[in-house]
């Protein structure tokens, strides 16, 4: 199965080679979850990101329930910070 993701900003540089600008498309097993999708990237365990899952922030401790499909829409985004 083949599913999309988007990375924006610092995290791009984690993009599979083949990317375009923001967006890859990953092959999974059917039935993944997601904490297999993130580990294909190759992002470092202590580079923090936020990870929206079909318009929702979904919590690292549901990484390995949340089952992702084609039609899952998966944005990785850097933490935000101001003042």
């Amino acid at each position: 199965m083949q599913v999309s993701v988007k990375l924006f900003g610092a995290l791009r540089q984690f993009m599979p080679a083949g990317s375009t600008f923001n967006s890859c498309t990953l092959t999974v097993p059917d039935n993944a979850n997601l904490t297999e999708v993130l580990a294909l990237l190759s992002i470092p365990r202590n580079k923090p990101y936020l990870v929206v899952f079909n318009d929702s922030k979904i919590d690292a401790e549901s990484y390995d329930t949340i089952r992702v499909t084609a039609a899952d829409k998966i944005i990785l985004l850097p933490p935000v910070k101001g003042g």
